[in-house]
């Protein structure tokens, strides 16, 4: 079993807790990601707002980048096989390895309103990131700023047409209806969404409606289906791994193939995930509900090879 998860928080929690990501108490590690079978875990520096707009949104994420080195660091000293994807031809060969990371931003306020940041931090290793967060930054409105109906600004098309270039991935999970829409017109590479799951079963606005989903595989894309319990149910203690498998059953039907669906699980990034799903062990029984209802090659799609399929063209 390999998993690629396009969405986690656990960086954040490293960092403030000092934490190892090899093996802590958190959602996600990479001790338990090797004894799933292996995996590629996208591992997003999520700036908060405040963040951004009082203290700086570069610093912290170059603090946060650094705990990221550290630990890889520490990996590879110990004789751990972990890649860093940072290429196409790294993406091609994540099955190769025991496991791998992606680094990615969550909150494009993490630049500052510079595309020579955004450079930088692409020669630092980061290939994707969310455009904003669920608040208004330089780049464009998050879906907290809905009622403005603004899409990306004139620095935000600079910056998708920068990413385009650089070949990053864009993520269009948090962003505002009228941004998402710009992103779909402006980028000329295929986007994500990394942590979204379907409106039509589960209303939070962070969810993505029937329009966007198709939107999303028509551009190529992809949808990562998250475990925050309240994306997947309206009332989040309802949650489970059946609610999991009826967002990805929705998204299939509503799409016509299986070919524009992932995970983003969104760990240590949700306070109410499913009652089932404590953490990146629970993939197991996760995948092992799914296969009672499609077939092997759906399963191989849906678990790792859509986001390797992505990334060979994005990277």
């Amino acid at each position: 079993m390999f998993i690629c998860d396009c969405h986690c928080d656990t960086l954040t929690e490293l960092y403030n807790k000092n934490a190892s990501l090899y093996e802590n108490e958190q959602h996600f590690d990479i001790k338990r990601q090797i004894a799933l079978g292996g995996g590629l875990q996208f591992c997003a520096i999520y700036v908060p707002t405040e963040v951004f707009r009082y203290q700086g949104g570069l610093r912290y994420t170059l603090c946060l980048l650094d705990k990221y080195n550290q630990e890889i660091k520490k990996l590879h000293e110990n004789g751990i096989d972990v890649l860093q994807v940072r290429t196409a031809g790294d993406a091609g060969n994540v099955l190769k390895h025991k496991a791998a990371t992606l680094l990615a931003i969550e909150e494009g306020g993490a630049i500052d309103g510079s595309l020579e940041a955004l450079r930088c931090l692409y020669e630092l290793g980061v290939r994707a990131m969310t455009l904003t967060w669920s608040n208004r930054n330089d780049i464009a409105d998050g879906i907290n700023e809905e009622a403005t109906g603004s899409g990306l600004t004139l620095f935000g098309k600079q910056v998708v047409a920068e990413m385009n270039r650089l070949g990053m991935l864009v993520d269009v999970s948090h962003i505002s209806t009228a941004g998402f829409w710009s992103v779909i017109e402006t980028s000329t590479k295929p986007i994500i969404a990394t942590h979204s799951n379907a409106k039509s079963l589960c209303s939070h606005p962070r969810n993505l409606n029937d329009e966007q989903i198709k939107a999303l595989a028509q551009n190529g894309g992809l949808a990562g289906i998250t475990f925050a319990g309240q994306f997947l149910e309206e009332d989040w203690r309802n949650a489970c791994i059946e609610s999991v498998y009826k967002h990805i059953d929705y998204m299939l039907n509503l799409i016509g193939n299986d070919d524009h669906i992932g995970f983003g699980s969104d760990f240590d990034g949700i306070s109410h995930p499913p009652y089932n799903i404590q953490g990146v062990q629970d993939y197991k029984p996760l995948i092992e509900y799914l296969s009672k209802y499609y077939s092997d090659e759906t399963i191989n799609k849906i678990t790792h090879q859509n986001v390797i399929n992505l990334l060979q063209k994005v990277l």
